[in-house]
């Protein structure tokens, strides 16, 4: 699914993928051209991507088709559905993990708000979210 959210974004090469995913794990995860490049012809063969052309070395660059948006749109649906499970279980491993931690609570509560929040109010969500993040980064230095 990251392959097709990330072609959506704007066409790449396997390798800008793999470095990408490098870049927002921290390094913490590298894919090989092993795992990628197979993935790639997968999503290809099933209509959920096309080689765009052929980039400087014969590097493949690949795009997603409408039928890979579509895919995107289905998994959003039944992720939404699944997200909005987890965070009625949430609460309870909180608790298992970690006692009385109302920093962890109240991050939980925000994050569940933003989840919630319809599309008209995103924007008014994200603002309220980035004037607290300033004032804590005033308050804390």
């Amino acid at each position: 699914m990251y392959l097709l959210c990330s072609l959506k974004k704007k066409p790449k090469s396997g390798y800008e993928i793999i470095s990408e995913i490098k870049e927002k794990t921290e390094g913490t995860w590298v894919p090989s051209k092993g795992t990628i490049y197979p993935l790639l012809k997968q999503l290809e063969k099933g209509g959920l991507i096309k080689v765009k052309s052929k980039g400087k070395r014969a590097k493949n660059i690949f795009e997603i088709t409408p039928n890979g948006k579509k895919m995107i749109l289905q998994v959003k649906k039944q992720g939404e559905h699944m997200m909005k499970k987890f965070m009625k279980f949430r609460n309870l491993m909180t608790d298992v993990i970690e006692e009385d931690n109302e920093a962890t609570s109240t991050m939980m509560q925000i994050q569940n708000a933003v989840f919630m929040s319809s599309k008209e109010k995103k924007y008014e969500v994200i603002r309220i979210l980035k004037r607290c993040a300033s004032d804590l980064q005033k308050e804390i230095i």
